[in-house]
């Protein structure tokens, strides 16, 4: 089956919110196991047109959310994150999420700050992350593109080396990665 790559949809802010939940499952865990709530939690903040989606058949399975200085891809919404949570997993969850999630990006409006790739688990291992990122890239437009990755997420860093990406900076647990110029697929 094809895979397609497109900007997102106002309505899809739940499958969107679905596969960051599953991607970033471990991140996730401190406030929650449980995948439904998680993506619950996220839906309110979802910014649509900040995502690019990888559709196969009706199925949304990846996505890639592309912000810049102006525009974070998402935002926290302490409400959902208090329902979800409980009350105070919901106050430390905003707490720590609304400085990674909304923090300001130290880069020009020219290049894009790419957040939450992630791909269904169900649809791993099939090269849909490179496919989604190469072209949701030169469909954005950027002309640089930066992005953070755990230091221990070795099969990320790989996949984002590959297509052309390079350190050029760690802090803590972070490496720090840039693609200058991305050409068309």
């Amino acid at each position: 089956m094809e895979t397609k790559i497109r900007l997102a949809l106002e309505s899809e802010r739940e499958a969107i919110a679905r596969c960051i939940a599953e991607g970033f499952e471990r991140d996730f865990s401190l406030f929650s196991k449980d995948t439904d709530k998680v993506t619950a939690a996220l839906v309110p903040g979802i910014v649509p047109r900040r995502f690019y989606v990888a559709e196969r058949g009706q199925e949304i399975v990846g996505v890639a959310g592309i912000s810049d200085s102006t525009e974070r891809a998402v935002y926290t919404d302490a409400r959902a994150l208090r329902i979800n949570f409980g009350f105070w997993k919901g106050l430390l969850a905003k707490l720590v999420l609304k400085l990674e999630f909304e923090g300001r990006l130290p880069y020009p409006p020219t290049t894009g700050f790419i957040e939450f790739v992630a791909v269904r688990k169900v649809y791993r291992r099939r090269g849909i992350a490179s496919l989604l990122l190469q072209e949701s890239m030169v469909k954005a437009g950027y002309q640089e593109y930066a992005l953070d990755v755990m230091a221990e997420n070795v099969s990320a860093r790989n996949c984002y080396e590959k297509l052309g990406f390079h350190a050029f900076k760690s802090a803590g647990k972070k490496v720090f990665m840039r693609l200058e110029r991305p050409h068309a697929v």
